[in-house]
């Protein structure tokens, strides 16, 4: 039997839930495209294969998938290249609620190197971006009707792939309003060997995806995430495909200008204002055929400190304001240092180490302007940001000299601890000096 047409039993899965069915995928004969078998074979909806060399199993992008989640769990997210190049097929689209899920649910399979199981992601991890458990299953049930299409080198040589994501999933019947329901699913064959064979990924910001508001955003998002710290970040598109890549719907924005208008524009303003790297589409690097505008470069270069610092802080703020701030072009701008709120309720993840190193460059340039001198400023380096036994945060910061660590303890915590809490508007408090390692 085919692996995308194994069904899964409901006995490892069920529990002492109510569980309405698992629906396996099963083809009909009107299915089209090619799907990738996991023994090595290229095998279109008729059956007939090609001999091809079949690729490592154990692909970098699974190796650092199990290590990020095991060190992270959720706060990056990655994603293999393969499905970020990817785009839904025929013609259809998936909604941002269900993009979201999909990226969870693919981390949580690399942290276990994309075995072919049924997982358990809980609701909690995807809960704020769903409102009650019938929008949570609902976008389910919409990955799991969706197929995606990629082209790239399969096995040797360049293919056209059509996969579908879900085999299986698992809807309970009475859909309570608990984090206790969570969330059961399982990839099809294809899909998890698309993940497991790549070399090439996508990290991610949990943190930053989840505040993206529009498709075209997030797609573009992620692209930007696998490139902008490559040697050449670039990427050229025909006009059609770029369409295909942000989610565009069939037929809509026909002319150019009003894609570039209504999507492109906009999707690239808001990853400016939320992303570690800038997105550009260079006028010059366009390639026209008369009037018409037939492909398109899009250039990603990562943000200087400054930006970086002003890309946390927008962070930080509340999204209220925020599209409106973003069309105003105030972009990120700085709130004031006076300006303290009290902590969230609840807490919101701990910042990843893109934001970490963006706090102190922020906090930097806040403690320049309080006599606190540079050098010193210039020794210490970010470690992480933790939590604290009280249930705190504090930003822990290596010297690069042991008279550093005890300068800065004994003369200048008290004025970081305060630049810290206004910058975060009250959710880190304190600070941590660590001394020089031994030897160096």
């Amino acid at each position: 039997m085919p692996p995308s047409r194994r069904k899964t039993s409901t006995a490892d899965a069920a529990g002492p839930e109510k569980l309405a069915a698992i629906v396996p995928y099963v083809p009909t004969a009107g299915d089209g495209g090619v799907v990738i078998d996991v023994e090595g074979s290229l095998v279109d909806s008729s059956g007939a294969g090609e001999n091809l060399p079949a690729l490592d199993r154990t692909g970098q992008t699974a190796r650092v998938a199990a290590a990020t989640f095991e060190r992270d769990g959720y706060k990056h997210l990655i994603k293999a290249a393969e499905a970020v190049y990817s785009y839904p097929a025929n013609g259809s689209r998936l909604s941002l609620p269900a993009q979201k899920m999909l990226n969870f649910m693919i981390h949580l399979a690399g942290s276990q190197n994309f075995a072919n199981k049924l997982y358990r992601l809980p609701k909690k991890v995807v809960r704020g971006n769903h409102k009650g458990n019938e929008r949570i299953f609902d976008a389910v049930k919409e990955i799991y009707e969706s197929s995606l299409v990629v082209i790239g080198p399969f096995r040797g040589r360049r293919s056209r792939a059509e996969l579908r994501i879900l085999s299986s999933y698992v809807r309970p019947e009475d859909e309570v309003e608990s984090d206790s329901v969570d969330i059961h699913f399982q990839f099809t064959d294809a899909f998890l060997e698309l993940q497991r064979s790549s070399q090439l990924w996508a990290r991610l910001s949990g943190p930053a995806m989840v505040k993206v508001t529009s498709t075209y955003a997030l797609k573009l998002y992620e692209i930007g995430m696998q490139r902008y710290q490559m040697d050449h970040p670039s990427l050229t598109l025909d006009i059609e495909t770029l369409r295909k890549l942000l989610n565009v719907p069939e037929g809509a924005y026909k002319d150019f200008g009003i894609l570039r208008t209504r999507t492109i524009d906009r999707a690239m303003a808001e990853v400016n204002q939320l992303a570690p790297f800038r997105v550009e589409m260079p006028e010059e690097k366009m390639k026209r055929k008369g009037r018409k505008i037939e492909e398109v470069t899009l250039t990603f270069h990562a943000k200087d400190e400054d930006e970086a610092a002003d890309t946390f802080l927008e962070r930080e703020r509340s999204s209220v304001g925020r599209k409106t701030r973003r069309e105003a072009g105030e972009g990120t701008a700085k709130p004031a240092l006076a300006t303290a709120r009290p902590l969230p309720e609840p807490a919101p993840p701990l910042p990843d180490a893109d934001d970490a190193e963006a706090l102190w460059a922020a906090a930097r340039h806040a403690l320049s302007q309080k006599q606190v001198p540079g050098p010193l400023l210039r020794d210490l380096s970010v470690v992480a940001i933790e939590e604290t036994a009280r249930g705190t945060r504090k930003l822990v910061l290596r010297a690069g000299h042991a008279a550093t660590a005890e300068t800065a303890r004994r003369s200048h915590e008290a004025t970081m601890r305060s630049v810290l809490s206004s910058l975060t508007s009250g959710s880190i408090a304190e600070v941590e000096f660590l001394a020089a390692r031994t030897g160096r």
